[in-house]
């Protein structure tokens, strides 16, 4: 009788196997060997459930951190190393105090801090929520989002930390309600507004009236139906869409338009528990129309899997493999 490995051995291959899903390297042979791995037993799936909550937990730029090697130049600027086991081996509660000392002292500021986690609004993942501040402003939460209120004199200022925020001001003020977001400051009177935060780069969609940005020492005016970004210094070109669509999220759904699958599932990965994880990049190239209802996110998979026919693998976690 072949003796069972233990929770520890588990929980290192677990998260080796997850790693190498999210590289961008991985195979539908490989995501079949997973699949095996995961059947072997009760425990293993249990295994790679957890480590797929504690991925998860550590942020998309910290995945995309790892993956792109970023954690070697942050060792080389002077943060102290954290080895192998910190992320892969021993037990999850040593992977979750790495976790935990990466949230407080984040290398290179390249994922929440522990200063998000503590905001004063913060939702989780698939969480909206709507909050009114002073002066007729109402601010609606998106998933993920971190966001404090501050006060300079008597006005509110707003601070997006991470995420997105659609804000309304719903009348004439008489200093425009700032919102503070990556390095940027925007603000507006009598508009109706999205900010967008991922890392380092901010986008602002205006859906009425019009909003001001002030952005390293350079300031745009952006008009109704228009979207801009800026990041690494710079604005990028000021684009016309529709921001209803950008906004839809407010009435509970996703609305695609012409979008690439990978962009679609990228942005549905944000509103789910676990993740799709795409391994055809031919089919990630597929232009998608779709409505997409937020309580039923997966209604994607029954689209695509319709439309192009893809091979789709469920393994523990939340997580579906397209392949």
């Amino acid at each position: 009788m072949t003796e069972e490995p233990g929770r520890e051995t588990l929980e290192r291959e677990a998260q080796e196997w997850l790693l190498r899903l999210t590289s961008g390297r991985a195979t539908p042979a490989d995501a079949d060997a997973l699949r095996r791995w995961c059947g072997r037993s009760s425990a293993h799936a249990e295994a790679f459930a957890e480590a797929n909550l504690l991925w998860e937990g550590l942020g998309p730029v910290a995945r995309a951190m790892v993956k792109s090697g970023a954690l070697a130049q942050a060792k080389s600027a002077g943060m102290p190393a954290l080895g192998r086991r910190a992320f892969l081996g021993g037990s999850m509660a040593a992977s979750i105090v790495a976790a935990g000392y990466l949230a407080m002292r984040p290398p290179l500021n390249l994922w929440p801090s522990a200063y998000e986690l503590a905001a004063d609004y913060r939702t989780e993942t698939g969480e909206r929520q709507r909050i009114a501040i002073e002066n007729g402003v109402s601010i609606d939460l998106n998933t993920r989002t971190s966001l404090n209120i501050r006060h300079q004199g008597d006005e509110p200022r707003v601070e997006l930390l991470s995420g997105e925020a659609a804000i309304t001001v719903a009348q004439k003020l008489s200093q425009p309600l700032i919102v503070s977001s990556a390095g940027g400051l925007i603000h507006g009177s009598d508009a109706q507004f999205d900010v967008r935060c991922d890392g380092l780069r901010t986008t602002v969609t205006c859906h009425r009236g019009s909003v001001g940005i002030d952005y390293s020492g350079q300031s745009v005016s952006l008009g109704e139906g228009r979207q801009i970004s800026y990041a690494d210094g710079g604005f990028g070109s000021e684009r016309i869409i529709d921001p209803t669509v950008v906004m839809a999220w407010r009435e509970g759904h996703l609305v695609f338009r012409g979008t690439p699958l990978s962009e679609v599932i990228e942005e549905v990965n944000r509103y789910r528990s676990g993740r799709i994880v795409l391994m055809n990049e031919a089919l990630g190239k597929r232009r998608v129309e779709a409505r997409i209802s937020l309580d039923h996110l997966d209604d994607l998979i029954a689209l695509v899997r319709e439309a192009y026919g893809p091979r789709v693998t469920s393994l523990p976690g939340g997580v579906l493999i397209l392949s």
